[in-house]
C-alpha cells in the first residue's frame, strides 16, 4: 500500500512533504499508517512548530541566507580554497559514475562504527545509482591531480526547499578540503534560489550517527538550526515494549556498540525527547 504524504524509512514512517509542511495526519488517526505493504513500520515520526525560534531539543539543519566566502574568518576562507585548489566540482549523471560512487560509499561507510555500518551489495548499490538520473541533482568531486572521482553528493529539489539527501567522499581526501569544495559549489549554484526565500536542508537532528558533519556547515558555510518539536506515534504491537523499556535506557545505553541494541537506543532517546516536549507545554 501506497501512504500518500508518507514513506517508510528505517522501520519508521516519516512525512514525504517538506519540513516546514505539515503532514497529513489522516493515515496515524485512522490506523492505516500500519498497514503499509512490504513491511511493517514500528512508528511514526513528524514534527510540529517548524523554526519557531524558541530552542529545543529538535531541530533541522537549513541554509536559508546566501553564502558569502569573504564573510568567513581568514582561517575558514583558505579551507574553501584549498578545496577549490585540489578538486574541480561539476554535476554528473550517477548512471556515467556508479562504479566510482560504489567505491566512495564503501570507503566511506569503513569508517562508520559497526553498530550502524550500512551493509551494501555491489549489485543493490549500482542498480539504485542508475535509477538516480533525473531524480537527483548529482555533484561529483574530482582531483585536480589525477582527474578521478573522489566525492558525490544527492541532492533532492522540492517546492521552496532543496533535501541535501547523501555526501560521501573518500575519506583520505578530507584532509585536502573536498567537503569544503563540495559544499561551496553547491551553494554558490543555488545562491538565487536561497536568495528568493527557498532554503537548503541537511536533515533533522542526528542521533543514530556519530557525525560532525551538521556542525561543520555550521560553522564554515552559515547553516543554522530551525528549531521545531518532535512527535511519535507507535505501532500498536510495539507500543508496551517501548513503556517496558523506557525506564532500563540508562542500563540499555552501555550495550550501545551491539546494533539491535543501539537501534533501540535511538529510539529511546526520541522518545525522551518527546516527554521533554510534553513537560515542557504542561509548564507554559
Amino acid at each position: 500500500m501506497r501512504m500518500e504524504g508518507w514513506k517508510y524509512y528505517n522501520h519508521a514512517m516519516i512525512p514525504a512533504v517538506p519540513p516546514h509542511e505539515a503532514p497529513d495526519m489522516r493515515p496515524i488517526e485512522n490506523g492505516n499508517i500500519w498497514k503499509r505493504g512490504g513491511g511493517t513500520p514500528l512508528f511514526a515520526r513528524w514534527t510540529t512548530d517548524w523554526d519557531c525560534g524558541t530552542e529545543t531539543n529538535w531541530w533541522y539543519v537549513i541554509k536559508d541566507e546566501a553564502f558569502d566566502i569573504d564573510a568567513l574568518k581568514s582561517k575558514r576562507r583558505y579551507e574553501i580554497n584549498k578545496g577549490n585548489k585540489n578538486f574541480q566540482v561539476r554535476r554528473i549523471k550517477p548512471s556515467e559514475y556508479p562504479e566510482e560512487m560504489f567505491m566512495i560509499a564503501t570507503a566511506a561507510y569503513e569508517t562508520y562504527p559497526s553498530a550502524y555500518r550500512p551493509n551494501i551489495t555491489h549489485e543493490s548499490f549500482i542498480d539504485e545509482v542508475i535509477k538516480r538520473d533525473g531524480l537527483y541533482v548529482t555533484y561529483g568531486v574530482f582531483s585536480n591531480s589525477d582527474g578521478q572521482l573522489y566525492g558525490y553528493a544527492c541532492l533532492r529539489e522540492g517546492n521552496g526547499y532543496i533535501d541535501f539527501t547523501e555526501l560521501k567522499v573518500v575519506p583520505d581526501m578530507e584532509k585536502l578540503a573536498i567537503n569544503a569544495a563540495l559544499v561551496n559549489r553547491i551553494l554558490n549554484d543555488y545562491s538565487e534560489f536561497i536568495s528568493a526565500e527557498g532554503y537548503i536542508c541537511d536533515g533533522s537532528r542526528n542521533i543514530n550517527h556519530e557525525t560532525h558533519f551538521q556542525d561543520y556547515l555550521e560553522k564554515y558555510f552559515g547553516f543554522r538550526k530551525a528549531y521545531c518539536r518532535l512527535h511519535i506515534q507507535y505501532n500498536p504491537k510495539i507500543k508496551w515494549l517501548i513503556k517496558l523499556l523506557f525506564p532500563l535506557r540508562k542500563a540499555l545505553a552501555a550495550f550501545d556498540g551491539i546494533g539491535i541494541f543501539h537501534s533501540i537506543n535511538s529510539v529511546l532517546k526520541m522518545e525522551e525527547i518527546c516527554c521533554s516536549n510534553f513537560r515542557a507545554n504542561r509548564s507554559i
